[in-house]
């Protein structure tokens, strides 16, 4: 018989006999499938199988081997055999490693509970994301599920790489990494007490119990973990494990939704930069947490020296090649959570989020014009052929609050600042002083 490896959503769409199931069974499987969400798909497979044996539309086969991880189902009429290899759960140093598949299959049906405390469906998520911060919100709704519904002290995500700045900070690196690793898997430690290593930190942090799960996109790529933390030991069960592995999935689903909001609001479609309206919310929300904080920050104003040259000797394609080359030397000059946004034209915006000194400012901006400057940019002209064109940028740069403390104020200063990079020879760094030009450009 020939074998073909295939994912649950095919199991469920062209293999199991659904017409076997009740209207109600049928209806969370179709439930299940309009989500998208992976872990969903997985459940409410997995509970089909069991009722489908009920129906006596499947049976059960004998394990061919002593594995106690593999399940074979015979498809009766179809003569078709399904099998399931279910990983075992693994424990080292009081923290095991759960696979998905091998917790209760019936707590899928508890999600609709969980995505109407998340009001996934609201404006939160379906409108201008401008109005407020899509994540930030995600987040604090998590946190207020799992407290009122499993009773967690707090649910935190900690992302990826570095993705996030100031992101929250994980109980133990080692295990996070773990669970990013194995995102089909939950990390369950039921008592820290019982963990050699983990034990120290986490009387420290008055954390008694912590389960990590991992939260993926659809594409397979993992965005993160989420951790939820508790104050006694053993405070999870196997369908509140269950559940927490469907927030993270409902979770992934969030992010990538907002993340394509974000994309047609936000992001410049030439050159893949932010835009105005994004730099306009991120300046006030970074000097706001730069306030807070009592820290410096600084904004960049970024000008492609004789861009109009491009257009006219090369046509406007060839302009757009430089733009988007541009870009590349920008944001490959800048931290990880810093921005790089185009203002217009052949203007950009980038912002060095605090906390950022101002040596290390200056180090950054004189960065970013040798790097534009040494690029092996090619265009094409009207004509076919291909040019080697040079590319230069002169910057103007201030800080807060050393020079100005309102957005307008700094914006202001950087492109007085710029004014006197544009003079010849151009290709310069100028940081504001306020003892410089007395010329008053427009603010944003």
């Amino acid at each position: 018989m020939p074998q073909e490896h295939i994912d649950f959503r095919h199991l469920l769409e062209r293999v199991l006999p659904l017409e076997a199931l009740t209207t109600a069974e049928r209806a969370v499987v179709d439930g299940a499938l309009r989500s998208g969400v992976a872990g969903e798909i997985e459940q409410a497979a997995l509970a089909a199988l069991a009722q489908l044996e009920r129906h006596g539309a499947m049976s059960k086969l004998a394990p061919a081997t002593a594995d106690l991880g593999t399940v074979r189902y015979l498809t009766r009429g179809r003569l078709e055999v399904v099998t399931l290899q279910l990983p075992k759960p693994t424990e080292q140093d009081g923290v095991r490693t759960i696979p998905r598949a091998s917790l209760p299959a019936h707590a899928q049906t508890a999600i609709a509970h969980v995505r109407r405390l998340l009001r996934l469906d609201e404006p939160l998520f379906s409108n201008d994301p401008r109005k407020g911060d899509p994540r930030g919100a995600l987040f604090e709704q998590l946190d207020q599920v799992g407290r009122d519904l499993l009773g967690a002290r707090d649910v935190r995500f900690v992302p990826a790489g570095n993705g996030v700045h100031g992101a929250a900070t994980p109980l133990s690196d080692t295990w996070t990494a773990h669970a990013l690793s194995q995102p089909r898997s939950l990390v369950y430690c039921p008592d820290t007490t019982a963990s050699a290593r983990l034990r120290n930190e986490a009387v420290r942090a008055g954390v008694r119990a912590f389960v990590l799960a991992a939260v993926t996109e659809s594409t397979g790529r993992t965005l993160g973990v989420l951790e939820m933390r508790a104050d006694e030991p053993n405070p999870f069960d196997a369908d509140a494990l269950a559940l927490v592995a469907l927030m993270a999935d409902c979770c992934a689903t969030a992010l990538e939704r907002a993340a394509r909001i974000e994309s047609l609001v936000f992001v410049d479609p030439l050159t893949g930069a932010y835009n105005r309206p994004y730099f306009d919310l991120q300046m006030k929300n970074e000097m706001a947490r730069a306030q807070r904080e009592g820290a410096s920050m600084a904004l960049c104003i970024v000008d492609i020296d004789d861009f109009k040259s491009f257009n006219t000797t090369f046509g406007f394609e060839a302009g757009n090649q430089v733009l988007m080359e541009v870009v590349v030397a920008l944001r490959s000059g800048v931290r990880p959570f810093d921005t790089v946004c185009r203002w217009g034209g052949e203007e950009f915006a980038v912002l060095l989020t605090a906390p950022v000194h101002l040596p290390d400012v200056r180090t950054i901006s004189e960065r970013l014009r040798t790097l534009a400057e040494r690029q092996d940019v090619r265009v094409t002209a009207l004509d076919g052929r291909a040019h080697r064109v040079a590319v230069t940028v002169s910057i103007g740069v201030a800080v807060y609050p050393e020079h100005e403390g309102t957005p307008a104020d700094l914006w202001r200063a950087a492109n007085l600042a710029l004014l006197k990079a544009k003079r010849p020879p151009k290709n310069q760094v100028v940081f504001y002083s306020k003892a410089d030009s007395t010329e008053s450009p427009s603010g944003p």
